[in-house]
C-alpha cells in the first residue's frame, strides 16, 4: 500500500506546475551552461583541453575560470529545492483533501508515502538535467583531455592536494566520469532530503502562509556559510556547496557532512513518529 502510494504521488507531483517550472529552470541554466562551454572552447587544441566533467554546472573546479553561472545555481537553489514537493502536504492540510486519503490509507501510511513521494520528486527534478548535461559534455568535448581549470599541472604539489581533498577520491582517480555521475545522484538525493525535509516542517508546524516554508530550507543552507567565517582559515569547511559540488578542493570533514545528512534523517523520522500519531480530524 505505501509503495502504490509513493509511486502515485511521485507521478502527480511531477505533473505539478510548480515541479515542472523548476525543471525548466535547472534545464534552461544546464543548456547555457554547455552552450557557453561549446563556444569558448570551440577549436581547442585536445592537450590543452580542459577535462569535460569540470565543465559542468556543478563543478566547482569551473569557477576558477567562469564563476557565475554556477554562483546563479548556489543562490538559487535555496529557493528552488522546497519548490516541487515542499508545498505539497500544507495544501492538502489547507484544502481538506488530506482527510479523505488518511480515511484510505491510514494516518501513518500517508505521511510515510508522502515524504517518500516528496523525496523521490526533488531527487528526479535535480538529477536528470544534470545527467544530461553529463551525457552533452561526453558527446561535445574531447574524452581524452585532462586539463585543470585551475591551470595547475597534475605534476603540481597544489594540484596533488586539491584532489586529496575530494570527495570519493578514490572514484574520481578511477574515472573522472563514474565520478560525475554518483557526485550528480548524490546532489539529487540531498536535495531529495531537503524537500522531504521541508514536507516533515509542514507537517509538524501548521503555517498559514506557504512562503513561510521556504525559510527552514534557506535558513539552514545559509546558516551554514555565516558559520563558517567564524572558524579558523585551515579548519575544514562547514560551507554546505563544499559537500555537495563536484571537484570540490576544499578542505572539508566528511563525518560534518555525514552528521549533516543524519540529522536530517533523524528530523524525518521524528516528524513521521509524531505527525503520525495526530488526530487527523
Amino acid at each position: 500500500m505505501t509503495f502504490k502510494a509513493t509511486i502515485s504521488q511521485t507521478a502527480f507531483m511531477l505533473k505539478k506546475k510548480e515541479s515542472v517550472c523548476v525543471f525548466y529552470v535547472l534545464f534552461f541554466m544546464v543548456i547555457i551552461n554547455f552552450i557557453g562551454n561549446v563556444l569558448y572552447f570551440q577549436g581547442k587544441d585536445v592537450v590543452e583541453m580542459y577535462q569535460p566533467m569540470k565543465l559542468l554546472l556543478l563543478s566547482y573546479n569551473r569557477v576558477n575560470w567562469n564563476a557565475s553561472n554556477t554562483l546563479l545555481l548556489l543562490q538559487l537553489y535555496p529557493l528552488l529545492v522546497v519548490c516541487p514537493a515542499g508545498f505539497s502536504l500544507a495544501r492538502e492540510y489547507q484544502l481538506g483533501t488530506r482527510v479523505f486519503l488518511v480515511s484510505r490509507l491510514g494516518n501513518f501510511t500517508y505521511q510515510v508515502s508522502k515524504y517518500l513521494s516528496a523525496f523521490l520528486t526533488t531527487m528526479i527534478i535535480f538529477t536528470v538535467p544534470f545527467l544530461l548535461e553529463i551525457i552533452l559534455n561526453c558527446l561535445s568535448f574531447p574524452l581524452s583531455a585532462t586539463g585543470d581549470l585551475s591551470m595547475l599541472s597534475i605534476y603540481d604539489s597544489a594540484y596533488r592536494i586539491g584532489v586529496n581533498r575530494y570527495f570519493m577520491k578514490s572514484i574520481y582517480l578511477y574515472s573522472p566520469y563514474l565520478y560525475a555521475v554518483i557526485g550528480t545522484l548524490l546532489f539529487g538525493v540531498v536535495s531529495g532530503l531537503l524537500g522531504a525535509f521541508t514536507v516533515a516542517v509542514s507537517s509538524v508546524i501548521r503555517v498559514k502562509y506557504n512562503v513561510f516554508l521556504f525559510l527552514p530550507v534557506f535558513v539552514t543552507l545559509n546558516m551554514s556559510t555565516i558559520l563558517a567565517r567564524g572558524f579558523p582559515k585551515d579548519a575544514p569547511s562547514v560551507k554546505w556547496y563544499d559537500y555537495v559540488l563536484l571537484f570540490n578542493d576544499e578542505l572539508k570533514s566528511i563525518s560534518f557532512g555525514l552528521t549533516g545528512i543524519l540529522v536530517l534523517v533523524l528530523f524525518l523520522i521524528g516528524a513521521i513518529c509524531v505527525s503520525g500519531r495526530k488526530d487527523c480530524l
